[in-house]
């Protein structure tokens, strides 16, 4: 029959070439190729260069095959025929009886049918390795001249097909790979952090208790706390006992982005938006489609972000910049701040109606010094993973008492500043090769002074007495922390003294045990001693005399 040459090579090419499913594509093109060329079924094959075995990528047929394998392992004698034989190929070629190419009957042996007629079309492509459609009919001698130069026709759209499957393999696997990988990092994650969360039987059990309440809610949720009590700690925890937990998590600090990218960054920018736009961007929901988003610092969004973000919340769409179709986001949003938004939202810094929507359930973390009882875990918990991070093995002990003296400060920078005194300490410890525990007296003294109220400068009225009681209280808290501050405070004139009160922290100590000592004339151990009346062991208090230089070395 007459064949439009042209027609025949669009529809087939419509066909070969239009799914990325090698075989789907492989079926619509035998539904039509048999209408032209007589065909049982067809295989794409690919060998590698030492042909070890030829491999299926893709087979479809009519005929029932049962035994046909995805690989088939050549001999050696053969191999090096079908090697030399690929690489002669230049145009289809026809095997109407299987002896007339060994290799075939190789092939052929897998199928209960000795009488079969094939075409074999090279493909070349960018690859080293060696690549063929092979059309197969039941019976010898079927195919023809004419068949063979129709086949011939569709190099370029099996060539591509071929090429594009291979690359949409390649790209499967990796996919594959790399949710493998997130499972596992996941579960790392999990068995890393998952069960450290310091203080959730603890200090933060009310916390805990409204988390696993809220977690399971589609709701906003908005964490309020001061900086470094563990916002983000907190967020990890509801997103990861969430229905969302195996989509993305997506953290965004919104203080850190620069005003005029913050809608980029958050909604995404099409091609061409502004000048640097290079490409389509997807913006931050986008990217927590599914899942959920922590909106760090909130309080730092600027008005503009704020109205488009309460769109986000109505409508559940966003618009890229530059974009004008909106695209709906299934997204759930954790806002933390440390700042006051009531406050900001009476004057005008905060839009009201976003507060309403974000404040559906505040959960206040408490800072550290309302959750002392938190401390010793969390320091033991550190120096752990501290000592890993920097190879110390084993890790430190900590001395006795250390933890009291932790305790008495009031960690204004919450469990962050903890965790960074800790590993401060921690370093110094390696660097001076110390075998014996941890320490933080010194160290802790030294924060108490960059804090301590310049006394100096104050009036000698009310306040700065009351100022120089509340410091005195402070450094008598980290120095002798088992200590009745009350009783320990009245032990020496501080209220009678305090004009001769010297400036620095360790003359102001120093002062406070001398006077001490002027009450017990002198005498550090026993009853009425100095330790006794300060409540600290008397080798304590002479190790601390002697840093002071109070008595000799």
């Amino acid at each position: 029959m007459d064949i439009d040459a042209n027609e025949f090579f669009r529809q087939a090419t419509m066909r070969i070439c239009g799914s990325l499913d090698i075989e789907t594509a492989m079926w619509k093109a035998l539904e039509y190729l048999e209408k032209f060329i007589p065909l049982t079924g067809m295989n794409l094959v690919i060998g590698e260069p030492g042909m070890p075995a030829i491999e299926t990528l893709a087979h479809v047929s009519r005929y029932k095959i049962e035994k046909m394998d995805r690989i088939i392992h050549l001999p050696p004698e053969i191999r090096s025929e079908v090697e030399s034989h690929w690489a002669s190929l230049q145009d289809v070629i026809i095997i109407n009886k299987p002896e007339m190419f060994p290799a075939m009957l190789k092939v052929i042996s897998l199928i209960d049918r000795p009488d079969m007629s094939t075409m074999t079309l090279p493909l070349k492509i960018q690859d080293k390795r060696f690549f063929a459609l092979v059309t197969y009919l039941i019976g010898a001698g079927q195919y023809e001249s004419e068949h063979a130069r129709l086949l011939s026709m569709l190099h370029d759209p099996f060539a591509i097909a071929m090429s594009n499957a291979l690359k949409h393999q390649e790209v499967l696997k990796l996919k594959e790979m790399l949710a493998d990988d997130n499972r596992y990092l996941y579960k790392e994650m999990l068995r890393i952090s998952g069960d450290e969360i310091i203080g959730k039987d603890a200090g933060l059990k009310q916390v805990f208790d409204v988390v696993r309440q809220v977690s399971p809610i589609n709701i906003p949720v908005l964490l309020l706390g001061e900086t470094g009590v563990g916002k983000e700690v907190i967020a990890n925890a509801i997103h990861y006992s969430s229905p969302r937990k195996n989509q993305p998590f997506i953290k965004v600090n919104c203080g850190a982005i620069p005003d005029t990218l913050i809608d980029s960054e958050l909604f995404g920018h099409e091609k061409g938006a502004f000048t640097g736009a290079f490409y389509q961007k997807r913006g931050r929901f986008e990217r927590a489609h599914k899942g959920t988003i922590l909106l760090d610092e909130i309080g730092e969004l600027p008005q503009e972000a704020q109205i488009r973000l309460l769109r986000v919340l109505q409508d559940k769409q966003i618009e890229r910049v530059g974009g004008t179709m909106p695209i709906p986001v299934d997204v759930r949003i954790i806002a933390a701040t440390n700042r006051d938004l009531k406050n900001m939202v009476n004057t005008n810094r905060f839009r009201e109606d976003l507060w309403f929507r974000l404040n559906v359930l505040p959960i206040r973390i408490p800072p550290l010094r309302e959750r002392r009882e938190d401390i010793q875990k969390l320091v033991y918990y550190f120096i752990e993973r501290k000592s890993i991070e920097q190879n110390i093995s084993p890790p430190p002990k900590v001395d006795s008492g250390a933890i009291d003296q932790l305790k008495a400060y009031n960690w204004p920078g919450n469990v962050r500043e903890l965790e960074n005194h800790v590993e401060r300490i921690l370093i110094q410890y390696q660097g001076q090769n110390i075998s014996g525990p941890m320490n933080f007296e010194d160290s802790l003294l030294q924060k108490v002074e960059t804090e301590q109220l310049d006394i100096g400068k104050q009036d000698h009225g009310t306040s700065a007495i009351e100022k120089i009681s509340l410091h005195m209280k402070e450094i008598v808290k980290i120095v002798f922390p088992q200590a009745d501050l009350n009783r320990l405070i009245s032990s020496v004139d501080v209220f009678d003294n305090y004009n001769k009160v010297p400036l620095g922290l360790d003359k102001l100590v120093s002062w406070h045990i001398k006077n001490t000592l002027k009450k017990t004339g002198g005498k550090i151990n026993g009853p009425g001693g100095a330790a006794e009346l300060l409540e600290v062991n008397p080798s304590t208090l002479r190790s601390k005399m002697r840093k002071m230089g109070l008595i000799s070395k």
